[in-house]
C-alpha cells in the first residue's frame, strides 16, 4: 500500500490560506491550532473565526496573537477581560479600555 503524503505548504502560504475568506469551518479550525504562532494570528484576526477558537487561542503566549485577539472587533467579551491580564505590552491596557467601551455606564468588573 503507498500512501501520498500531502504536499508541505510555505509559511506564507498557510498565513495565506488562514486569511482566505473562503476557508471556514474546521479547517479554519485547524489553522488556530497551528505549529506556527503567525498562522494562529491570522486565524485570531479573522472576523469569522469561531468562538471556540479565540477562546482558546486566549491562552497563548505569542504578544502578535493576543494583539489581533484584542483588535478583532468580534472578539467576545470572555476573551477581551482574559486579555486585561496581559502584563507584557499595552494589550492589557487596550483590552481595558474595549471592556470599558463595550460597557458604556462603567459598570465592569476585571
Amino acid at each position: 500500500m503507498v500512501f501520498l503524503k500531502a504536499p508541505s505548504r510555505s509559511h506564507s502560504e498557510d498565513v495565506a490560506r488562514a486569511l482566505d475568506p473562503s476557508v471556514r469551518g474546521s479547517e479554519l479550525v485547524a489553522l488556530a491550532a497551528h505549529r506556527d504562532a503567525g498562522v494562529r494570528a491570522a486565524v485570531a484576526s479573522r472576523l469569522d473565526a469561531p468562538m471556540a477558537s479565540l477562546i482558546s487561542l486566549t491562552h497563548e503566549r505569542d504578544l502578535r496573537i493576543l494583539s489581533a485577539l484584542v483588535d478583532n472587533p468580534t472578539s467576545p467579551p470572555t476573551v477581551i477581560r482574559a486579555l486585561t491580564a496581559e502584563r507584557r505590552s499595552d494589550i492589557g491596557e487596550r483590552a481595558l479600555a474595549r471592556l470599558r467601551a463595550m460597557d458604556p455606564r462603567n459598570e465592569i468588573a476585571v
